[in-house]
């Protein structure tokens, strides 16, 4: 029986993951990639002996025996690659110095909240069992196979997985930040508990499974950084017999008789296979490659402006200073907005990458500030 052929678009992680399962399992696979680069958005940039970093700044599954680590490891991305747990996520400082930190030590983190604000006991306390009941959570559990492709034993499983967790979810999964800044009574934290997890509408369970991983060593940063991560599971794919086409962009997915034949090229070659898929942005893909034609409902509400989309700006600098005696990342609350991209920011959130040497050379150091903007 001849072996059937996959076509994948886009080298991203996603790409690559695609290409590594489907020659384990029998297929040849080939991905066209834009770029020269793979990595796609899980990407860095270097500058005058600095290296930039552009997409992880943890990584679920970076511990031995926690969930998602076997799939990095079958996918050759942890293998002897040192991993950095930070016991801190965030700061929040107010202009007069008070600062809250975000322990990833549930016990610490209740500690210090209840230094901070002692009349607001139940709530703190609260937040912090809320971080020690998602310690054994499998995040996984969350992204199962879809409804219709799922047989007894997967559901079997996910019942099972999810049950003692209901609770918690409902406790969690609904409440923003913002909502739960709203019940405190300390000014300040009311002020600060909005920016802790990246914007203030996010889902208060995304934070605290957040500071649960970090606190089981399963939300480490991998040495080296995006870039590198993104190289060896290039190496891992390479390696099992797939082959990446670099520089090659992808004008059109071929259909025929309702399924994709193939793809072709903005040079006009055309490539056939078994199955196409694209691991490129939604938009092009279904838009562009697709022309519109398929075009599931949940895609046209994303795209016709009715959902909200968190963009951000990323400026990253090399220092020539060593900043490492400073909090690695923190929001600072200014006393005054400040006006960036025609928008007032009553915030900036500063990182520093010295807790990885080789991203900076000796001395020196890359800070990152991302701002949010339409």
């Amino acid at each position: 029986m001849p072996q059937k052929t996959l076509l994948i678009i886009g080298a991203g992680v996603a790409g690559l993951a695609a290409g590594c399962y489907a020659q384990m399992n029998g297929w040849q696979s080939h991905i066209f990639e834009l770029h020269n680069l793979p990595g796609g958005l899980c990407t860095a940039w270097t500058r005058k002996g600095y290296t930039f970093d552009g997409c992880i700044h943890y990584l679920f599954g970076s511990g031995a025996g926690q969930p998602y680590h076997q799939l990095w490891r079958e996918l050759g991305a942890v293998q002897d690659r040192p991993m950095i747990d930070h016991r801190v996520f965030m700061h929040v400082i107010d202009p007069d110095g008070t600062t809250l930190t975000a322990h990833t030590d549930p016990d610490e983190w209740q500690d210090h909240l209840l230094r901070l604000a002692p009349e607001d006991g139940g709530a703190l306390r609260s937040l912090a069992q809320g971080v020690r009941d998602f310690l054994r959570f499998d995040l996984s559990l969350l992204q199962m196979k879809p409804r219709r492709l799922m047989n007894a034993q997967d559901g079997a499983r996910l019942l099972a997985g999810m049950t003692p967790y209901l609770p918690v979810l409902a406790r969690w999964g609904m409440l923003s930040a913002t909502d739960f800044a709203r019940r405190l009574r300390n000014p300040f934290l009311r002020r600060a508990f909005p920016h802790l997890f990246a914007w203030p509408d996010i889902p208060m369970m995304a934070g605290l499974s957040l500071l649960a991983y970090m606190h089981t060593g399963n939300a480490g940063f991998p040495v080296g950084g995006s870039l590198e991560f993104a190289r060896a599971i290039e190496r891992r794919y390479l390696a099992l017999g797939g082959q990446i086409t670099y520089r090659a962009q992808v004008e059109r997915i071929l259909v025929r008789d309702g399924r994709a034949v193939g793809v072709r090229l903005y040079d006009n070659r055309e490539v056939s296979g078994d199955a196409v898929i694209s691991a490129a942005d939604a938009r092009a893909t279904l838009f562009d490659m697709l022309g519109g034609a398929h075009l599931p409902r949940i895609y046209r509400r994303i795209f016709d402006g009715r959902l909200p989309i968190h963009s951000q700006m990323q400026l990253s600098l090399g220092v020539n200073r060593d900043v490492s005696r400073e909090p690695h990342w923190a929001t600072y609350l200014l006393p005054e907005p400040v006006t960036i991209a025609g928008e007032p920011r009553h915030e900036i959130g500063i990182k520093h990458y010295c807790f990885d040497p080789s991203l900076a050379p000796p001395g020196k150091s890359v800070l990152m500030a991302m701002i949010p903007t339409r």
